[in-house]
């Protein structure tokens, strides 16, 4: 299967939902099942960097990682667990961009 990597640098090919009635961000334009669980109309990394900015993804943002990266932390993760991810998916964004140049 294809690696498919959202704006915010999530493999949405690892979610359970994906090929389940989701085939990513792009494709549902930012409004995945999961929104009204925490009460948004489009996600808020989606809003921002391609409906807002008109970027592809995080990573062509100059203000990588936003307050955006920090404030959406899962409830199961420590603090140092989400600063590890938020990490991580900073640093695979800005590699696809670096590839897009």
């Amino acid at each position: 299967m294809e690696n498919v990597i959202g704006v915010c640098g999530c493999a949405c090919s690892n979610c359970t939902m994906y090929g389940n009635g989701c085939e990513g961000c792009y494709a549902i334009e930012g409004k995945p099942s999961w929104l009204h669980d925490v009460g948004l109309r489009v996600c808020d990394f989606y809003e921002c960097c391609v409906i807002e900015k008109g970027l592809e993804h995080c990573g062509q943002c100059n203000e990588i990682p936003c307050d955006i990266f920090w404030s959406n932390k899962a409830p199961t993760l420590t603090e140092e667990q989400h600063r590890k991810i938020v990490k991580e998916r900073v640093a695979l964004l800005n590699k696809m961009a670096q590839n897009r140049d």
